[in-house]
């Protein structure tokens, strides 16, 4: 979905490093973290130009200074006036400052900002992220908590956001597949006053791309299809020949085809028309390769539609059916399906996103196309997830052998994040999890499964950012990774 991977946390990374600084000075680290942070706080472009020309790596670039203006102004959008509570140099490759946002509306008011500096020039950074950050008022048991603490802590956390209005959904964690959290806010429909349920439908975002990797899992296990089989084998008449004659599936699987994304062609037409797979793949059927498959990792809305259209070529059926006799009808998933926009759906929540010029919220109606596809944007509930997760792991959709083909991560794509088969596969403290998240305006949505813990979390909201934000805090108490954010 469309601006799925940047903005569920809150979180922007444009690179990488770990490398070890070489001499680096204290001080003129302070200085840069703190430079940082004026520039969030100023309105003054010149202010900010000045200090990109200073301490980016890229000054000399001017695209990429006005992007980082860009960035620096959304940072300060969300945030409003920052006000630093501590600059931690310890690690100088990757400078931490613990901030509190004065803009209430922001999911969580403590951040941790990132500065990534550069391994030569030791005054110059290159990237920055943001992440939920940790209230140093709150003080946990410097032990593992109990599932009953987990909780305890979750459900505190859930009802700040409620008080701000800032989290409107359902959300579930189970170990073993036992719940010992369960909890929804919020309405379903703002207009009629309808409460959120357990059971309410909430969109999925990116999150069903899942079900299509477990579907072309279950084609490659019934020798029907190869992960090296190139596209053009299954699908002779498509009609980019460039495409075809070059990606294979394995790249499709995992966004390293060169493949962009469909959303781009939307911004001019009519989307209540968009019902099939071949719809929406049709949308980007003559856009050229960003780089030649297999180059890198770049996330892709357009590969996962050819996959639809792969399962539809091999299986006969549509992909929508497929999906619901192979993937979500065996795993029990009784309230998951990509509904038409215009059906009547019983208990499916409608989505909403702020609206800062007006102070008020919007319905997503008219943001999102009139079915979900092989790229996300179906509907799905916390149990149903709850299911999947299980389905995944007790032999019900794979064999414990395809299972690991699945989920183990093939690409990087951050710090302790790798990417499998349509499915993330990160380390957090030594424990290892996998999962996917999904947002657009008026969605979040969230999965997390601790293999080693036998955890699932799984958060669902018609809000933007909201579900990723408390699946990030619970996956920081579950592995009491220090420190924690509030």
């Amino acid at each position: 979905m469309k601006r799925n991977s940047i903005l569920i946390v809150s979180l922007l990374l444009i690179g990488i490093t770990s490398s070890i600084l070489a001499k680096p000075d204290p001080a003129q680290l302070k200085k840069v973290a703190s430079g940082i942070i004026e520039a969030l706080n100023t309105q003054d472009i010149e202010k900010r130009g000045r200090f990109l020309k200073e301490h980016y790596i890229n000054a000399d670039s001017a695209s990429a200074v006005e992007r980082w203006q860009g960035h620096l102004v959304r940072f300060s959008e969300e945030l409003g006036e920052v006000i630093i509570h501590s600059i931690d140099v310890s690690n100088p490759a990757e400078l931490n400052i613990l901030i509190r946002a004065a803009n209430p509306r922001t999911v969580s008011q403590w951040k941790n900002i990132s500065v990534y500096m550069h391994n030569e020039k030791t005054d110059k950074f290159f990237s920055m992220g943001m992440r939920p950050g940790s209230d140093p008022s709150v003080v946990l048991p410097d032990r593992p908590l109990t599932t009953k603490e987990i909780a305890k802590y979750v459900g505190e956390f859930i009802d700040d956001m409620v008080g701000r209005d800032v989290f409107s959904g359902a959300v579930s964690l189970a170990k073993d597949g036992k719940p010992f959290f369960t909890g929804a806010y919020g309405k379903a429909s703002l207009r009629w006053g309808i409460d959120n349920k357990l059971d309410t439908k909430f969109n999925l975002g990116s999150m069903n791309k899942m079900f299509t990797g477990v579907a072309i899992c279950q084609l490659v296990s019934q020798g029907k299809l190869s992960f090296d089989d190139l596209i053009i084998k299954h699908l002779p008449d498509y009609a980019n020949k460039e495409v075809a004659n070059k990606v294979k599936v394995h790249h499709l699987l995992t966004h390293t085809s060169g493949m962009g994304s469909y959303w781009e062609a939307l911004d001019n037409m009519d989307w209540t028309g968009l019902r099939s797979v071949k719809d929406f793949a049709d949308l980007s059927i003559n856009d050229p390769l960003a780089f030649e498959p297999g180059d890198r990792f770049s996330y892709s809305n357009s590969g996962p539609l050819v996959l639809g259209l792969i399962i539809e070529a091999i299986s006969g059926m549509d992909y929508h059916d497929y999906i619901r006799k192979h993937v979500t009808g065996p795993a029990g998933m009784v309230n998951t399906d990509c509904y038409h926009a215009d059906d009547v759906i019983p208990n499916l929540a409608q989505g909403y996103f702020w609206n800062g010029e007006t102070n008020s919220f919007r319905s997503n109606t008219f943001a999102h196309p009139a079915r979900g596809s092989a790229a996300g944007g179906g509907f799905s509930t916390v149990e149903d997830l709850q299911r999947f997760s299980k389905a995944i792991y007790d032999g019900t959709l794979l064999s414990p052998e395809m299972v690991e083909v699945y989920t183990t991560g093939k690409v990087e794509m951050g710090p302790g994040d790798k990417y499998g088969y349509l499915i993330g596969d990160s380390r957090r403290d030594g424990h290892r999890t996998v999962g996917h998240n999904g947002g657009a305006p008026g969605i979040s949505a969230d999965m997390i499964i601790f293999t080693d813990l036998g955890i699932t979390v799984t958060a669902m909201s018609n809000y933007d950012f909201a579900a990723s934000a408390i699946a990030s805090y619970a996956t920081r108490l579950i592995t009491h990774e220090r420190p924690l954010p509030n």
